[in-house]
């Protein structure tokens, strides 16, 4: 076996992608079976593709597997420079000296995990080379659409981490919940913790042994009792935090099948029946039943303020059920 180590500019890389960075390009089912079999080791051990290495180990492979030499990219198939590429140039918001701001879509994690095959951090890396990959500074979740940071080198990310951790940045989200809040604004203060069992985890509400949780709201824009646009103020960066608020509230956000059943009512002091012809119908429609949550702007401390336009369903959506967004959000919360 040959054998070959690991440099500085692959540290923290995917296995699989330092080798056809190294190595040259390999099919990815060939190269499942070669770890499988032993004919690539990473410092003598079986590991998996997904693995990442550190700079100083040591890749040995067999003689016998055929990387194609003339190829050396950075570890992707043409489909997913294609789509990578694309998605860059789509979700691109603007650039800074310090940040790139960026309008991350519904359904699209900013990290990776074993059931995802695309995220953003995956698409910074690939796209930017190697010492020069922005750094994520902040996340919101894969079923939340919106403003996604990220800084452009090291000392930035440090400079905006600390915003964030210190909470001098403000951070606005529309959201189309139903029925609507009992109140037009207020805050929820409720602490939340983890619970449940692996693979059915989710954030509850607990006095006693949550963290806390505190989010202002303001009513943008309803339908009678029905349905409401909401701006939403974090002021605390908790896992779902939006979501178990307002699913307190009995006013969950719709499309939220996590927090509020499959079509994203809740129906404990809502008479599903009573409104058939517009709610019960449309909650069916393809396009609604997507989570309609939307990180829209950030504030920084110098007042520089950065937004993120909804997405083209969620204006469907807003038209779909009567709702219109207000100019100057931003002045909602003060």
């Amino acid at each position: 076996m040959r054998n070959i180590e690991v440099p500085i500019s692959e540290n923290g890389s995917r296995f699989d992608r330092c080798l056809r960075r190294l190595l040259g390009y390999i099919n990815q089912s060939v190269l499942e079976k070669s770890l499988r079999l032993g004919l690539i080791l990473l410092d003598n051990k079986k590991v998996k593709s997904s693995v990442k290495v550190k700079s100083g180990q040591i890749i040995f492979y067999s003689t016998d597997i055929n990387f194609d030499k003339n190829d050396t990219t950075q570890g992707f198939d043409n489909h997913t420079d294609i789509y990578y590429r694309n998605l860059y140039k789509k979700i691109f918001i603007k650039e800074t000296n310090e940040y790139i701001a960026l309008n991350k879509p519904s359904g699209l994690a900013v990290q990776g995990g074993s059931l995802q095959k695309y995220h953003i951090d995956d698409m910074l890396k690939y796209l930017f080379k190697d010492a020069n990959v922005p750094k994520l500074i902040h996340r919101i979740d894969k079923d939340t659409s919106g403003l996604l940071l990220v800084a452009k080198d090291q000392q930035s990310a440090v400079k905006f981490s600390n915003y964030f951790k210190q909470r001098k940045v403000v951070k606005t989200y529309l959201a189309i919940v139903s029925p609507c809040p009992k109140t037009e604004n207020g805050v929820i203060e409720l602490p939340i913790i983890k619970a449940g069992i692996k693979g059915q985890l989710k954030m509850i509400i607990d006095n006693n042994r949550g963290k806390k949780a505190i989010t202002e709201y303001k009513v943008l824009d309803q339908v009678s009792s029905r349905v409401a646009l909401m701006a939403l103020y974090p002021k605390t960066g908790r896992t779902h935090q939006l979501r178990v608020h307002l699913e307190y509230m009995n006013c969950p956000i719709v499309g939220d099948k996590k927090y509020s059943g499959s079509f994203g009512v809740c129906s404990s002091d809502y008479n599903l029946m009573e409104h058939e012809s517009i709610f019960q119908i449309k909650w069916r429609h393809e396009d609604i039943k997507s989570l309609q949550l939307h990180a829209y702007s950030i504030r920084m401390p110098s007042n520089e303020l950065i937004e993120a336009e909804v997405s083209d369903n969620f204006k469907k959506n807003l038209n779909f059920l009567g709702l219109t967004i207000p100019k100057n959000i931003n002045k909602v919360f003060t």
